[in-house]
């Protein structure tokens, strides 16, 4: 029988942390940090072949240095004078084509992805005085409940393949890989999601903090160009092709691999209506000074200046986040094939999580292996491109979460 005397012990300090308190995320970091001999597979970042974090982007380190050197004046700064400039960068960097680009408004709200979610939600309270609540995909990302209690709202749960349509509910729809559990919805669920918010006249939010994420496994075949272009016509296109309103929330965190550095976030809003230019550049406007990130700090201004100027080095970085992706998405489908898990790595899975059922005695189990994923209600999240290079670590780590996880 196996001693399970350390992973019992790491299973009882975490039921601590999480009565104390901490969520989940941050009960799967303190207990990782505390093991010299432990594999991160919990933060949500993306790790190298040694489970190190990828490095930082260089571009955007660059034009950061260079930022810095140049605030010595005490005034405040920010980046309106490139604003339109930068809106056409990342509506080239999202492939979306330049027959739409004069629909699109773009702010650029601090706390990367999270502070571009929070400020939609305040953007869609301003158009729409109606909405009481968010509506979320089951699984979907904690945080929106978080927003939503900061913000007054409810909350409604609803399956993860369904048209969210109720008066009063604004619907939030992860435009990517599902950040819980990888999951990619079909072509047929989006196309049925789009129509009906048209049909209601009715804004979405859609969080895109993954794009191209849902088709790295296709960059050695088809290239980097063709799987932005495919994930816009999957998780874009059918808003704009149904004469949808809607707001995009764009994180460069995963993207281009700017953890550490947190420059803003992309908030870009679109409206098939021309005579509501007026209006939607106002609500804007508003929101963007509400949250006080009209004057910028320089993380924000570098990045924005590195999107205007070198979009072409940030795109590389984007691509070598994707290949360390689907370098791990190959190795998981491999040693996983015949197991429980095995269907999490097919082709309607993708990106950093999978979020499968644990049994009861998994977490005990899988610290005494070492191993870190995050643990909440009764499933085990784990970030796959934890999964070491060496075959034989590789295969034993694989085998664990595939006896206790399904």
């Amino acid at each position: 029988m196996m001693n399970l005397e350390f992973g019992l012990g790491v299973r009882r300090e975490a039921d601590q942390l999480l009565k104390s308190g901490n969520d989940p995320n941050q009960v799967a970091n303190i207990v990782w940090k505390k093991d010299k001999q432990g594999y991160n597979y919990g933060i949500g970042i993306i790790l190298d072949d040694k489970g190190k974090p990828m490095p930082s982007s260089a571009t955007l380190l660059q034009y950061a240095k260079e930022e810095v050197e140049n605030s010595t004046s005490g005034d405040y700064k920010n980046s309106n004078a490139l604003l339109e400039d930068v809106k056409q960068s990342v509506l080239a960097w999202q492939r979306i084509p330049q027959s739409h680009w004069d629909r699109f408004r773009i702010i650029l709200p601090s706390d990367a992805g999270t502070g571009a979610i929070e400020t939609a939600i305040h953007v869609a309270l301003m158009i729409d005085a109606s909405i009481n609540a968010i509506g979320i995909e089951e699984l979907g990302w904690p945080a929106y409940r978080t927003m939503a209690k900061a913000n007054r709202l409810g909350v409604r749960e609803y399956g993860q393949e369904a048209v969210i349509n109720e008066p009063g509910v604004l619907p939030i729809y992860q435009a990517g890989p599902m950040n819980t559990t990888g999951q990619v919805k079909g072509a047929g669920v989006i196309g049925e999601r789009a129509r009906g918010a048209a049909e209601k006249n009715r804004m979405c939010l859609l969080d895109r903090a993954y794009s191209g994420f849902e088709y790295a496994r296709d960059l050695e075949r088809v290239g980097y160009d063709a799987i932005m272009k495919m994930s816009y016509e999957l998780q874009v296109k059918p808003f704009i092709e149904a004469g949808t309103p809607f707001l995009m929330a764009l994180s460069p965190t995963k993207a281009f691999l700017t953890f550490s550095l947190r420059p803003c976030g992309f908030l870009l809003l679109y409206h098939p209506d021309s005579k509501k230019d007026a209006e939607m550049t106002n609500t804007l406007n508003g929101a963007i000074r509400a949250r006080g990130s009209s004057f910028e700090h320089a993380m924000t201004r570098a990045f924005a200046r590195a999107m205007v100027k070198d979009r072409a080095r940030l795109e590389g970085e984007h691509e070598g986040a994707l290949r360390r992706l689907a370098s791990v998405e190959r190795q998981w489908r491999t040693l996983a094939q015949g197991t429980p898990i095995h269907q999490l790595f097919s082709d309607n899975y993708a990106g950093l999580f999978r979020n499968p059922s644990a049994t009861p005695e998994a977490p005990e189990n899988i610290y005494n292996e070492h191993l870190y994923p995050v643990f909440s209600a009764g499933r085990c999240r784990l970030n796959a491109t934890g999964l070491p290079s060496d075959p034989a670590l590789a295969e034993k780590h694989v085998a664990v979460f595939a006896k206790f996880c399904h």
